[in-house]
């Protein structure tokens, strides 16, 4: 099944700058919101597929073998008139189902409104899917927030900025933003996390770890024993990981410039203002590999 349609984010085009009257009358308008629903029945195991070019994500659970997609769409017009009008132009959007998989894609086409072309000030794009818990999800968003809540399936994606938030997802995840905060909470038994500039917090963590960060702290809790190997990195920010009392890893961390810290039996050594500790722990195991540019690297009994 297949939807399209169009909204634009300005009025009309222009080709010079807003005139005091325009301004006020944008100024003045209202918020009005559209909301496109759609339900399709579907099989544990498949896909949501998510392709905006800017918008916030959410993706909740049921215990239902349905996937419930709302596609909400607010803009700031005078008038419901108005506001149809606009929502018939210049934003192409497309739900589908393709077997197990459903597919949510949303795109906007206006170019130099009088708004300036900068839709981002007039429209909010919000997609809100339910899917099984057996599901999995892979999203691509140019800008805006995801947020993935109690899933037993693999995530991946990512967004050009935004922040990353999940909970409880069971399956593999492998998530990028270019600029944005990563909080996972719970669950997964593989992490692969990045971002150009942001925080990294991974808490409950039971799988093996991969964080970046170009700028920006790593927190990280790893709650069970690792069966493979983990690496964090930021280029400018802390580094810090608690570590359950039990398990056994082999430590490898170094903070180029600044300072280092570990709560169990290995020496910190360095010189001038690189600091490291490295060796086994509780027997040795799968590697741990911490590195800070500038900042520092702590290990911590959890």
């Amino acid at each position: 099944m297949t939807i399209i349609g169009y909204l634009v984010l300005g009025l009309l085009f222009v080709a010079g700058p807003l005139s005091p009257r325009d301004a006020a009358s944008v100024r003045e308008g209202k918020d009005i919101t559209d909301t496109v629903k759609e339900t399709f029945k579907v099989r544990p195991g498949g896909t949501l597929y998510l392709e905006l070019d800017y918008g916030n994500i959410e993706v909740v659970t049921s215990s239902g073998d349905r996937v419930v997609v709302e596609l909400e769409r607010t803009v700031r017009v005078n008038d419901e008139d108005e506001a149809r009008e606009l929502l018939e132009r210049y934003h192409e959007y497309s739900i589908e189902q393709d077997g197990g998989d459903v597919t949510v894609v949303s795109k906007y086409q206006g170019r130099g409104s009088r708004w300036g072309g900068n839709n981002k000030n007039n429209l909010k794009i919000r997609v809100k899917v339910e899917v099984p818990f057996d599901y999995n999800v892979d999203f691509e968003s140019g800008a805006g927030n995801v947020a993935v809540t109690r899933l037993e399936g693999d995530v991946s994606g990512k967004t050009g900025a935004g922040n990353i938030d999940m909970e409880r997802v069971m399956g593999a995840v492998d998530i990028t933003t270019g600029a944005g905060n990563i909080n996972i909470e719970g669950g997964s038994s593989q992490v692969e996390v990045n971002t150009g500039a942001g925080n990294v917090e991974l808490r409950d963590v039971e799988g093996s770890v991969r964080a970046n960060t170009g700028a920006g702290n790593i927190t990280a809790y790893i709650v069970r024993q690792p069966e493979d190997d983990s690496r964090l990195e930021t280029g400018a920010g802390n580094v810090t990981v608690y570590l359950d009392n039990g398990a056994g890893v082999y430590v490898d961390a170094v903070a180029s410039m600044g300072s280092a810290s570990c709560d169990f039996s290995l020496e910190v050594k360095g010189k001038w203002m690189t600091k490291s500790f490295e060796g086994e722990i509780n027997g040795g195991g799968p590697d741990l590999f911490m590195r800070a540019g500038v900042g520092n690297v702590s290990l911590r009994r959890r």
